[in-house]
């Protein structure tokens, strides 16, 4: 990529944020009582780089990987007091990758293996100069050929763990999806590639992909702002695909899925829905999820999944998909075969433009003749979701929070899935016969988070989702449930609107268990920390020589009352659940007593000692 790309499109992506996100006042507001945020990179001002795109840590974090808009990957090491950077790139690719408007370098992610075998995954857009001419004569790697029809790309690397400074091992490139224009993701337009990868519970990779339509009109195909007809010609879309957004729709289209694949070959597993084994590598073996019009950021849930490739369930996916006027999304993924629905759905509800086009459904089985896209993707009707992806039917798999379009201030509208008997209703958050209770918000482009898991960061937020909002760039939490129904029983902001310029991407790391989040608009990284409760006194057994009196002494009450302890939320109390012990007439006696050490934030922790009264005479 030349320099002046890289600057202009630095323009681009800081000019549409000035005017985006509305900065105010309140930008650096504080979080919570007792949490920290803060800077561990600063690129553009001490390094000179901008756009840092995410962050992935190796299994004990002392490892930092980023990756950059512009196609290449730093390393930072934990020194034992702070991350250094290490000059050197652990790999180069801008060459290879089309970084304009929000495509470049997507996503980066390690293998669960890391630490032993040094494999790591990368997702992004590739420049159409490198696409159709290398590596032929006519090839010009300073030469950017944007705003034309290209693809998205998946390849494989590997990490030479003996290196200094760390690099790539020569020659370990591996192609796993898009080895040729015609078998990448097709790109039409210029946005909606994607795309995050996640690796689930069983070891299978998962990629989302966006629907690579037009964002400014209802484009089922032919739309002359897109590059269809290039995109045609090249091959990278098949006739039958040129149906605009509704490539989401089409289990036959790579545009708009969550896809899961063999990390060894970039095929698809034999659990997926629609896997052929005559086709690995066909989009429907590929399929896992479907419906989807631009799933910028998803992450999965720790701790659920089955670790058998087998069973067809590598883990909870919570996937933001960035909506076009009116809401962004918020889908949880927790089968194969879910149908998110754009685009005959946005938000909750029904997106009028699009269930009105009459686009023709050819996926169906048999393909019949006259089935419009609208009959494949239809509203539920009871919180039983059992799609039957074999006959290309579905059901609309409901966003569990749609928040709308708007700017940072009051009216906020944020909405659950909810039933009025069998019909599918949308109350907001905290609203009247909502089951949901919280904050209300807007917003413009939804970014998947973090569910903290082991976390440092108070007991309060320990198994809860933080979630956020590139354009309005608020830090939201959600407090899960089962499944049942709906899925959050609480959703609160933990940072306000214009909290910060863009954050693009959040983890956590396991070095210490904070979030780590990335604010693509000034370049840095910066830290989420909170210092939980401590003892400063800790609860220890005591006890006491009976005397033939209640209680010798006030032994046992003065132990009761003599530990404490500190932390950064506000007052500390140590409470207990004795129900009391005394010698009366000379006897004796043994309690074991659990303290509490509790904050103002709600933050907890447990102590347990015994006290025992003996008898000496």
């Amino acid at each position: 990529m030349s320099r002046y790309y890289q600057i202009t499109n630095r323009i681009y992506i800081i000019l549409c944020l000035f005017f985006l996100l509305g900065f105010s006042a309140n930008i650096y507001s504080q979080l919570p009582t007792g949490y920290t945020d803060d800077l561990i990179f600063d690129f553009n001002n001490d390094f000179g780089i901008d756009t840092p795109m995410g962050t992935a840590f190796n299994s004990d974090g002392t490892k930092m990987f980023i990756w950059f808009y512009q196609g290449f990957i730093k390393v930072a090491n934990w020194n034992g007091n702070s991350y250094v950077l290490q000059n050197d790139p652990v790999l180069d690719i801008s060459d290879e990758v089309g970084a304009w408007r929000d495509f470049g370098l997507l996503s980066l992610a390690l293998d669960p293996d890391f630490d032993s075998n040094g494999f790591i995954y990368l997702f992004y857009v590739v420049d159409r100069e490198h696409l159709i001419d290398f590596p032929g004569p006519n090839y010009d790697p300073n030469d950017n050929d944007y705003f034309e029809a290209t693809i998205s790309r998946l390849t494989k690397y590997q990490v030479d763990l003996n290196s200094s400074p760390l690099s790539t091992v020569s020659n370990s490139r591996q192609v796993l999806l898009g080895e040729t224009k015609e078998t990448g993701v097709p790109l039409t337009h210029q946005s909606h590639a994607g795309g995050t990868i996640v690796f689930g519970a069983d070891g299978t990779l998962l990629v989302s992909t966006g629907d690579n339509a037009s964002y400014s009109s209802v484009d089922d195909g032919n739309a002359t702002e897109t590059y269809f007809q290039q995109a045609l010609n090249d091959g990278i879309l098949r006739p039958d695909e040129n149906v605009g957004a509704f490539r989401s729709q089409m289990t036959t289209s790579l545009c708009g899925k969550v896809l899961r694949l063999d990390p060894a070959t970039g095929d698809g597993i034999p659990s997926n829905p629609l896997y052929d084994s005559n086709n690995p590598r066909s989009a429907e073996s590929r399929m896992y999820a479907m419906g989807l019009r631009n799933p910028f950021r998803m992450s999965i849930q720790p701790g659920t999944g089955s670790t058998n490739p087998a069973v067809g369930f590598p883990g909870i996916l919570h996937v933001t998909d960035v909506g076009w006027g009116t809401w962004e999304d918020l889908h949880i993924i927790d089968k194969p075969g879910l149908n998110a629905g754009w685009p005959l759905f946005e938000g909750l509800v029904a997106h009028t433009g699009y269930q009105n086009t009459n686009a023709e459904y050819l996926d169906a089985l048999g393909n019949p003749t006259g089935l419009r896209f609208e009959d494949d993707c239809i509203q539920p009707t009871s919180w039983a979701d059992n799609p039957d992806p074999a006959l290309r039917q579905f059901t609309h798999n409901r966003p569990e929070i749609a928040w709308k379009h708007g700017p940072p201030v009051a009216p906020f509208d944020a909405r659950v899935p909810w039933f009025s008997g069998s019909t599918p209703t949308d109350p907001q958050i905290g609203g009247s016969g909502s089951p949901t209770s919280g904050d209300m918000f807007n917003g413009n482009a939804a970014v998947a988070g973090v569910y903290l898991k082991n976390a440092n960061l108070g007991s309060f937020y320990e198994d809860k989702y933080f979630f956020s909002d590139y354009v309005r760039s608020f830090i939201g939490v959600g407090t899960m449930t089962d499944g049942t129904t709906n899925w959050f029983s609480d959703v609160e902001l933990f940072a306000p609107h214009q909290y910060r310029a863009g954050i693009v991407h959040m983890a956590q790391n396991p070095l210490d268990g904070f979030i780590y989040y990335v604010e693509i608009g000034i370049s840095d990284i910066r830290r989420i920390s909170f210092v939980p409760p401590y003892w400063t006194v800790e609860p220890a057994d005591g006890f006491a020589e009976a005397d033939g009196t209640p209680d010798p002494g006030n032994a046992f009450a003065n132990w009761l009352t003599s530990f404490a302890g500190d932390g950064a939320c506000g007052t500390l109390t140590v409470t207990h659940d004795s129900s009391g012990l005394s010698d009366d007439c000379g006897s004796t006696g043994t309690e074991t007593v659990t303290f509490t050490l509790t904050d103002d934030c709600g933050n907890e922790i447990t102590k347990v000692a015994t006290f025992t009264i003996v008898d000496t005479t």
